[in-house]
């Protein structure tokens, strides 16, 4: 039986799971929410010096330098789709790329960058990478752009990446509409159920006004009273050509989601803020079993400076329509694709 604080790990895509399960994962509950620095441009000074360092180890071919940028789960998605975990396989990319293509350089634009409380932050910009055409110096070069989304974590008073994806350009004359893209996630709509004999999570999923949005609300009973509630929106973000998810708890924290696609299942890098002011982060693994079941799970998760243990993967079934009786149900039936 999983516990009350593992149910909670089921309660979306959000961060009230990080803070309920550190009393379980052994942490101080009382642990004091870090001071935010006096001033915050201070931290973005400090990512935006990590990009330019980045540029330089890129533009000099030095692989092992560009992964020392990274956190040790880093995750990178290209824009070709494939997809590497890990320091070590994160210099193995960029090593082969240098060698298949030296010479190469690339110059990031940074277009917007957020602080998430003290310890997590979003950016997003565009990446142009020069390929020379030939090894002469004095010939034309080849220069391709692409758009990029990135997450940000302080390890020891250091910032790392933790995560990149690359999009392409968007060409506006194709782009479908958001409800279209949204589709691929439309099996969720409906309500969906796990418990134990002590807790419960209950979660219901529906089109927003418009069908524009994914919106999902869920609720947590232990036992018999509603411990935590919430609120959460998935949209399609058509700068980065991916899923961006937001969500609200009851208590006044809040996160983001990144979603990228590998395979059957979705990662989702969540950073968000307690209510408290501490940043937590986790890496949401959602994937779908079938029709009316999805297994959930979360790892690499952070709750200030401390790291948490990754969370026990949990299924979740989709509650039948109510029967149709001597009355009319007061729950409508749902026909999900």
């Amino acid at each position: 039986m999983r516990s009350a604080f593992a149910l909670i790990v089921l309660c979306l895509l959000g961060h009230d799971h990080v803070a309920a399960q550190s009393t379980a994962s052994g942490l101080q509950t009382d642990e004091r929410p870090a001071k935010r620095p006096a001033h915050e441009s201070a931290d973005e000074s400090a990512i935006r010096a990590l990009v330019v360092e980045f540029t330089r180890a890129f533009n000099a071919g030095d692989a092992k330098a560009v992964a020392a940028l990274f956190t040790d789960q880093a995750r990178i998605a290209t824009e070709g789709g494939k997809t590497v975990e890990g320091r070590s396989a994160v210099e193995k990319l960029f090593a082969a790329s240098f060698e298949a293509t030296p010479g190469q350089t690339i110059a990031v634009k940074t277009e917007s960058l957020r602080l998430l409380g003290t310890e997590a932050a979003l950016e997003e910009g565009t990446a142009t990478i020069t390929v020379p055409t030939t090894q002469d110096a004095n010939a034309d070069s080849r220069a391709e752009t692409s758009r990029y989304s990135a997450a940000y974590v302080k390890k020891d008073g250091k910032w790392l990446q933790d995560s990149i994806h690359d999009y392409p350009m968007i060409d506006a004359s194709a782009e479908k509409t958001a409800h279209d893209h949204l589709k691929e996630l439309e099996w969720l709509v409906g309500e969906w159920m796990d418990e134990d004999d002590n807790a419960e999570v209950h979660t219901s999923c529906d089109w927003s006004d418009g069908r524009s949005y994914l919106l999902r609300n869920y609720k947590v009973k232990v036992q018999g009273r509603v411990e935590s509630s919430g609120v959460h929106r998935i949209g399609w973000d058509p700068r980065f050509n991916q899923f961006r998810s937001w969500a609200f708890d009851s208590e006044g924290g809040f996160s983001e989601g990144l979603w990228s696609r590998d395979g059957d299942r979705w990662i989702i890098k969540t950073t968000g803020v307690l209510k408290d002011g501490r940043a937590v982060s986790a890496t949401n693994v959602l994937t779908r079993l079938n029709r009316d079941a999805l297994r959930w799970g979360s790892i690499d998760r952070t709750l200030g400076n401390n790291a948490l243990p990754d969370a026990e993967d949990a299924v979740l079934v989709r509650r039948p329509p109510a029967p149709h009786g001597n009355g009319p149900s007061t729950q409508p039936a749902r026909n999900p694709q």
